[in-house]
């Protein structure tokens, strides 16, 4: 597992970050650049540009995002909305949009620039209005897979959802592109899973069979191949007899997982018993993902934000003004800029978390230690 302390220097410069802030804030509420939600929340709120100089002016000044325009609208109603004028008319500009999996939640409407074509990662800066977001997440991705001591270009095993969305196949095209030199997947639709464990539990678990049944098939057929496993902390604890077979019989060399929490044991068991590098993203794809550190503290899973995006936890779900202290725990808050839209305060209910100080190579931010689904006030785990 990687080293209790680490070498690796920032990986922005937290001034260009801000810098990126007020100019994609101001983008979002200029009446010829920005996106009617944002315009019209800042008329009702008499927020004038230059007035967001940071994260917390993010928050407090425009208040909790309303969850509900990324659930009950339509995908062109949720674009037109909250897409910025200033990026759908440059040129070269591509806004993805769909419907997110709903894995462990409610399905959310999502706007992403995602450009298929090859850029130059080495010279790429994060904070060009010009670098689409889902090239600064590969990138990071890939910077994440060496401080793990990951090998690029094994070949992996999925288990990731699918259904009537597209974010899956954002992520696993850009994951095969850029990260992986194969990819054999098992589908699944967290949907059909939900409605099953309300009905009879026991469709639930025939379905979740039928995904062990083909994993052991592709496994059969596929096996001195599979050299890395992407999946979920549930499927990862009822994959223990496979996994430990791929590691001593085959040839794995990776766990990547994402999803429903992975528990701190189970971290144990496969980095230190297993010798196996393991890393985890956290969040979901309204925002794109938080990034496990690499500098453990025991077995704990410590998540960062990436540069476009901030973290913060509150131990009211109904007060954003209500932030906790390091070590203490509370409900994440996630926060999004970036040139295609701007997302100002989302609660994430029922995700909780311990507040971390930064570290390591994300000192630019909070970090939030083992989220988990707080099954007490009757949220769903996710379903797998």
């Amino acid at each position: 597992m990687a080293s209790s302390t680490s070498t690796k220097t920032s990986i922005i410069n937290k001034t260009d970050q801000t810098d990126f802030l007020m100019e994609c804030v101001d983008i979002a509420i200029g009446e010829e650049t920005g996106s009617p939600y944002m315009i019209k929340l800042a008329q009702e709120r008499g927020i004038n540009k230059g007035d967001v100089n940071n994260w917390v002016d993010l928050a407090e000044h425009y208040g909790s995002t309303d969850p509900n325009i990324f659930r009950e609208h339509s995908v062109n109603y949720t674009t037109t909305k909250w897409a910025h004028q200033w990026y759908a008319r440059t040129p070269g500009a591509e806004l993805q949009v769909a419907e997110t999996g709903g894995t462990t939640g409610a399905p959310k409407k999502n706007i992403l620039a995602a450009n298929t074509t090859r850029i130059d990662f080495e010279s790429m800066d994060y904070f060009d209005l010009e670098t689409d977001t889902f090239n600064v997440l590969t990138k990071l991705a890939m910077t994440q897979f060496e401080d793990f001591g990951i090998p690029l270009h094994l070949t992996y095993l999925a288990t990731v959802p699918t259904g009537p969305h597209t974010i899956g196949k954002w992520t696993i095209k850009s994951f095969e592109r850029d990260i992986a030199k194969s990819i054999f997947m098992i589908d699944m639709d967290p949907r059909f899973v939900k409605k099953a464990a309300m009905i009879d539990p026991k469709i639930m678990g025939m379905y979740l069979q039928h995904m062990q049944d083909q994993t052991q098939d592709l496994v059969k057929q596929e096996f001195p191949f599979i050299t890395g496993l992407f999946t979920t902390g549930v499927l990862i604890e009822k994959s223990f007899p496979m996994i430990q077979a791929l590691k001593e019989k085959g040839n794995l060399q990776a766990i990547v997982h994402g999803g429903t929490p992975l528990a701190n044991e189970t971290l144990k068991i496969l980095t230190e018993d297993m010798g196996l590098p393991v890393i985890g993203f956290y969040g979901q794809s309204l925002f794109g993902t938080a990034f496990q550190s690499p500098d453990f503290d025991g077995f704990h899973i410590d998540y960062y934000p990436h540069p476009r995006m901030n973290m913060f936890l509150v131990s009211d779900e109904n007060d954003i003004k209500s932030r906790i202290n390091y070590g203490e725990m509370g409900t994440v808050v996630s926060q999004r800029i970036s040139p295609e839209t701007v997302i100002p305060a989302l609660v994430q209910n029922g995700d909780i978390a311990t507040l971390i100080k930064p570290k390591g190579k994300f000192d630019y931010a909070d970090g939030a230690r083992d989220p988990h689904r707080d099954l007490s006030q009757g949220q769903q785990m996710g379903v797998y």
